[in-house]
């Protein structure tokens, strides 16, 4: 399994109301994991999983520890970086499932 994003539908030319149907499962997790445990605060969840990918004292495993975990936190910032400006461009929150 390739630890490679696929393409990524953000930014999306104009948002509509199925934006949620347009999100993969992984971005929904983010989205869920920013406004349940970082109330809706990308930078505040983005400082964790940095702490996390440097051994220290975080809030929240995403996934539980294995060799290749700085590789999928890399990806995770990735995303969150991409979720983010698009919220940012379109001026628009995105949610996940919760």
């Amino acid at each position: 399994m390739s630890d490679a994003l696929p393409e990524s539908p953000i930014p999306r030319p104009s948002p509509s109301a199925d934006d949620h149907a347009e999100l993969t499962e992984e971005e929904r997790m983010l989205l869920d994991l920013r406004e349940v445990l970082y109330e809706g605060n990308w930078e505040d969840f983005r400082n964790d999983l940095k702490a996390r990918q440097e051994a220290r004292p975080h809030v929240f495993d995403t996934i539980p520890p294995s060799p290749g975990l700085r590789d999928t936190i890399a990806r995770h910032l990735r995303v969150i970086d991409e979720l983010e400006r698009w919220e940012r461009i379109h001026r628009r929150r995105l949610y996940g499932n919760v």
